[in-house]
């Protein structure tokens, strides 16, 4: 049995040892503060370096990577992708994870009048840079030559140059699918994005496994943040935190610094996960139970916060411009989402959608990801391309959200048994959703 005393003592012990956190910023009253900032920055350069590794790098299955290589998805997703976090199950994928130490890679992409498209270009910091598609070139392809940040040569005539900030670069496009008709038209259009010439790659010098471990984690961020210039506004940034062991190419930070430093960062990283997966609501707006995404998101900015929610949460979405995403967590009694209860959402008429919109289920797990779940019906998604969606009078849609198969399953959105969490997406959203004037009721609890 610990005494009043005893506690008293421990609790003198802890605060001494956080005392040793170093800081670059004497303004900050609590110095696990930065320990929380310096976790937020480098976090998103962690998960995209751990998702990199996963699709591309070597493994005793694949000794051979697979970086600068185009790997198609031919199926829409389904509960069996587990890969990326809040997957859509509207558009096919076509995903390369590029590696531009070693020069540029030059590649061809479609031309696509009749059906939505995106071609978006992710850097390491986990924000998009460039797009080609429907929204951003008018539907048109053509070549490009996609350059890292160091690149002084000249392109190609006809050629668009995409530069990167960093040499670490995702490229992700989306697809539309119009049904299961279509999907082979729409793979179709995936091979026609090709890559006409590749560098050779040269993977991270370590392997990442889990922002749990914070060794890995230290050394993994500062083994990307050596593949940049920091020359941006967001990678000059990581010299603020570099008295937290933070600093580009030292791959063996964790053994440099303190048990005290240690023990802020394991500190920061509970105190920053915790925050974490409450998603898109930092800073974001909540209205009927909707977390509407906070300005920043997919975009470059100073938001270290919410890029790191973002990664947390929804890894590689779109800037609002292209596509906006609103995510409920709780009913209309602000209870959380359980499939042990039943709901409807409907939806109004006339969405203020360019493109499509759709809405999508996922399981909450434990650590915050979220995924599709198996169900009768293999129905991950509904939206305005669902064939038949069953409209009210009005043109609006009850979409019934429970988990047991009702008597009518035309508008059935099934759920899993226990935390659910729905997102609605809205692809080249209208004005009124882009200003605020358009937004969802609540999920109503209706058993």
């Amino acid at each position: 049995m610990i005494t009043a005393s005893r506690r008293t003592l421990l609790a003198g012990v802890a605060l001494a040892g956080l005392s040793g956190c170093a800081s670059n910023n004497s303004a900050i009253a609590d110095p696990i503060d930065h320990y929380v900032a310096a976790f937020y920055y480098a976090y998103p350069i962690y998960e995209f370096a751990r998702t990199a590794w996963a699709s591309a790098g070597p493994s005793a299955q694949r000794p051979v990577n697979r970086f600068n290589q185009i790997m198609h998805r031919r199926t829409l997703t389904d509960h069996t992708g587990r890969n990326i976090t809040t997957p859509n199950n509207d558009t096919v994928y076509s995903s390369a994870r590029l590696d531009l130490t070693n020069g540029p890679l030059l590649a061809e992409f479609p031309t696509l009048e009749d059906r939505y498209f995106s071609v978006a270009f992710m850097n390491a910091y986990t924000d998009n840079f460039a797009y080609v598609g429907t929204r951003a070139t008018n539907g048109v392809g053509g070549r490009a030559l996609i350059v890292g940040p160091r690149w002084e040569g000249v392109a190609p005539d006809g050629v668009r140059v995409i530069r990167s900030q960093t040499d670490d670069v995702w490229m992700l496009a989306r697809i539309l699918v119009e049904g299961p008709e279509d999907l082979p038209a729409a793979n179709a259009a995936q091979d026609h994005i090709r890559f006409l010439e590749v560098p050779d790659a040269a993977p991270l010098p370590v392997r990442p496994t889990s922002s749990d471990d914070l060794e890995n984690f230290l050394a993994v961020a500062n083994a990307m943040l050596a593949r940049a210039p920091l020359t941006d506004p967001v990678g000059r940034r990581a010299a603020q935190f570099a008295d937290t062991g933070l600093r580009a190419g030292d791959i063996d930070a964790w053994a440099s610094i303190s048990q005290a430093q240690r023990d802020c960062w394991t500190s920061a990283a509970a105190r920053a996960m915790e925050t974490l997966r409450g998603g898109f609501t930092l800073r974001g707006q909540t209205i009927a139970g909707w977390h509407y995404p906070p300005p920043g998101v997919g975009a470059p900015g100073d938001a270290d916060d919410v890029r790191a929610a973002v990664a947390l949460s929804g890894l590689a979405a779109l800037e609002a411009v292209e596509a906006t995403y609103a995510r409920a967590d709780d009913d209309n009694n602000g209870e959380p989402l359980n499939g042990a209860r039943a709901y409807t959402l409907t939806i109004p008429a006339n969405v203020p959608a360019g493109a499509f919109w759709s809405l999508s289920m996922y399981q909450l797990e434990s650590d915050g990801r979220l995924f599709f779940t198996q169900n009768p019906l293999q129905r991950f998604a509904i939206g305005d391309r669902t064939t038949g969606l069953r409209p009210n009078a009005d043109g609006s849609y009850t979409i019934a959200l429970q988990h047991a198969q009702p008597a009518d399953t035309s508008n059935w959105l099934p759920t899993p048994a226990g935390p659910f969490v729905v997102t609605f997406r809205i692809y080249l959203p209208q004005p009124p959703i882009l200003t605020g004037d358009w937004r969802l009721p609540a999920v109503t609890r209706v058993a």
